[in-house]
């Protein structure tokens, strides 16, 4: 330490903390550096008036605990970052900051938390430099700053900590290692301050069974932010079921349509007067809570924002999201957490197998008109493989083609000559032409794993690759990788989101978009076990180590076709396909481009079928 800066923390010692809130210290004091925001230089609060509130509940005696549930665009890691801040400057202590992954947690140091630092003279002067400022741990007078991720245990069970940050906490693991909840372990660490403790949770919120924010949100004061209507003077918050918007219709081409969302105003639930965006976002709001008790019992402030208030999101960027995502259960899940900052609750379809057997259908040739792209899923058993060989059209619209088995181990070449008759076989189409599969997505869990992917390696011109599950809440579908095995193609497929939209399809009764066809042809492999097996899994809530995880539990022993439908849907999802180009040349148009994966066009290479090229 050089001798300015032991002077500078020796006079802090000294100096008593000011009675100034949070955002008055932000407005004095706060500089934005711009990186990771979209705005820079001096902090205004009133840029978006409802974050007032929200900051200085932090400064609030009594209050011991604040959560924010919100939507995306409403600034809630950046009042984390002036809470920080504050706490630096003004009322310094030992403090641990926790978000879901430690690679989080560096990235927000070194892309918020560092630049944020070094914008604002009065933290610039107090944290200190050297050794005692690392991307992990800020040192200043009279205390430090920790960040780590919800996944090291280690990091969640060390010294005692005053103030207490967690970020995103929807997006922690369900244990931290084997110790348990990482929400419960941060939290210990606080008991030692007692009453002079503070805990800060914030998180966009995911599946109401789960959601660690909303659970947290119903133990506070549960806030709304009410704005004043024009016509009544009532006071109401902006709730999606109250937003009117008008939908224009767009051509895309002759087999698909859109919608844009134009004129869209704030109809008030009391009065049924109307205001557009401008006049919801200037009118007068305040903080309206509907548990208020939990402030006197508990000390517990809890705060839901929709992104509806934002600055920085507009109504028809909103309402869009929503037109573009209605039929779509992930999407629309999205939707509700991003936008509107609510859990999502899946509403259970009743789908019975036997139904869908009944709406089979007949198919005038192997391959139906409406099918442009043929897809497989491949499920690796112990002694055999199975099978599902799918066909698919605009809006996710899906056609059974067969459903199989293949007798024989995964290691044994007898097994992959049949693989390689699978692959290699022309499905024929009403007008006489043939298909071959476009890509081919097989189960390399299991005893088979290196088997699996260095056979598949060996037909990559076939366009088969091996993939592996992903047990995740949320994330891409299918993310392309590498297998451990000398750097070989490997997909990792997000199976819960999979099988989700699997399940809401089976649902749908009426041929269109995401609807599931079936031929009632008996040697196509379509019986009852089948579709026992389809709709052999439900999602519920599991309790471990005292959390609530969502899982998939088996209601039908024989899950296999379950799987193979979610390899070939994602083997088709995976990757980018020009369905237009497609349809042409299955009908002696001009010649078709090769499909690539997700990100990454690929020039056209290989022969898949007679004339069809991928």
């Amino acid at each position: 330490m050089t001798l300015g800066e032991l002077k500078r923390v020796t006079l802090s010692m000294f100096r008593p903390p000011s009675d100034m809130t949070v955002s008055e210290w932000a407005d004095k004091h706060r500089r934005l550096a711009g990186m990771g925001s979209s705005e820079r230089g001096k902090w205004h609060t009133d840029r978006a008036p409802y974050q007032r509130e929200m900051m200085d509940a932090f400064s609030q005696r009594g209050v011991h605990d604040i959560t924010f549930m919100t939507g995306a665009q409403i600034g809630k890691t950046v009042m984390m970052s002036n809470m920080i801040g504050y706490t630096i400057d003004q009322k310094p202590g030992p403090c641990l900051l926790v978000m879901p992954a430690e690679d989080d947690a560096e990235n927000y140091s070194k892309e918020r938390l560092a630049p944020d630092i070094e914008a604002t003279p009065v933290l610039k002067e107090k944290v200190f430099g050297g050794n005692a400022n690392t991307i992990l741990m800020k040192k200043f007078p009279g205390g430090f700053i920790s960040l780590t991720g919800a996944m090291s245990p280690g990091g969640l069970k060390s010294r005692p900590i005053k103030i207490l940050f967690m970020d995103e906490v929807d997006g922690y693991p369900a244990s931290a290692g084997v110790e348990g909840d990482p929400v419960k372990l941060a939290m210990k660490r606080t008991q030692t301050f007692g009453s002079g403790a503070k805990r800060v949770c914030t998180s966009t919120p995911t599946i109401k069974a789960t959601s660690r924010i909303y659970k947290e949100f119903l133990h506070g004061t549960q806030e709304e932010w009410e704005i004043t209507c024009k016509h009544c003077g009532e006071h109401s918050s902006i709730q999606f079921d109250d937003i009117r918007f008008e939908k224009t219709e767009r051509i895309v081409n002759e087999n698909q349509k859109e919608y844009e969302v134009g004129n869209v105003r704030w109809r008030c639930p009391k009065c049924g007067g109307e205001m557009e965006e401008w006049e919801a976002k200037r009118a007068p709001a305040k903080w309206v809570a509907y548990n208020p008790e939990a402030l006197q019992k508990a000390g517990h402030r809890s705060f839901h924002l929709t992104s509806f208030s934002s600055p920085w999101a507009t109504w028809k960027e909103i309402c869009q999201k929503f037109l573009d995502g209605k039929d779509d259960p992930e999407m629309l899940k999205t939707f509700y957490n991003l936008e509107l900052g609510l859990p999502y609750e899946h509403k259970e379809r009743t789908i019975l197998p036997e139904g869908m057997y009944l709406r089979r259908e007949h198919y005038e040739a192997e391959v139906p008109k409406g099918v442009l792209v043929i897809t497989i899923g491949i499920d690796t058993q112990d002694n055999r493989l199975e099978y599902e060989v799918k066909g698919w059209g605009r809006k996710d619209e899906s056609w059974g083609i067969q459903y199989g088995v293949i007798p024989g181990r995964a290691d044994e070449e007898s097994t992959w000559e049949q693989v390689d008759a699978l692959l290699d076989r022309g499905w024929r189409l009403e007008n006489g032409k043939t298909m071959k599969a476009a890509v081919t997505f097989m189960d390399a869990g299991g005893h088979f794993y290196d088997s699996v992917v260095e056979h598949c390696a060996m037909r990559r011109m076939k366009r088969i690759y091996p993939i592996r599950g992903e047990n995740k809440e949320t994330g891409t579908l299918v993310r392309h990788t590498k297998s451990t095995k000398k750097g070989l193609n490997l997909f990792l497929l997000n199976v819960m989101s999979g099988k989700r939209d699997i399940l809401y399809n089976a649902g749908i009764t009426e041929p269109g978009p995401r609807y599931m066809h079936y031929p009632d042809n008996e040697d196509a492999g379509y019986d009852e076990h089948y579709f026992k097996g389809l709709i052999s899994e439900m999602e519920k809530p599991v309790k471990k180590r005292g959390v609530y995880v969502m899982e998939w539990v088996k209601i039908y022993e024989r899950n296999e076709p379950l799987d193979c439908c979610n390899y070939a849907r994602c083997a088709f999802k995976g990757f980018k396909i020009d369905l237009d180009a497609y349809e042409r040349r299955l009908y002696g148009e001009a010649t078709i481009q090769r499909a690539a994966p997700i990100g990454k066009p690929k020039k056209p290479k290989g022969l898949i079928s007679s004339g069809i090229k991928i």
